[in-house]
């Protein structure tokens, strides 16, 4: 079994694998931002945000329905 294997073999085995590195942001949070922020209506995410299983969490966007940005490929 390969290193890629491993990490594919579900979205939870690769989101726990991108979540342990270090990283100010990712495409998840920008996912993230747009689906919950703004709509809540908690207005702010301290204490505790309504939506925590899914903030900072790559597997859950991992498994949202890709979109064309442009920037495939590169």
């Amino acid at each position: 079994m390969t290193n890629f294997e491993k990490l594919t073999a579900s979205p939870e085995t690769l989101g726990a694998f991108l979540a342990s590195i270090p990283t100010t942001g990712g495409p998840w949070d920008e996912a993230f931002h747009k689906a919950f922020c703004g709509g809540c209506g908690q207005g702010d995410c301290e204490p505790t945000c309504p939506h925590q299983d899914k903030r900072n969490n790559p597997a859950w966007w991992l498994k949202q329905e890709a979109t064309t940005t442009g920037q495939e490929g590169r």
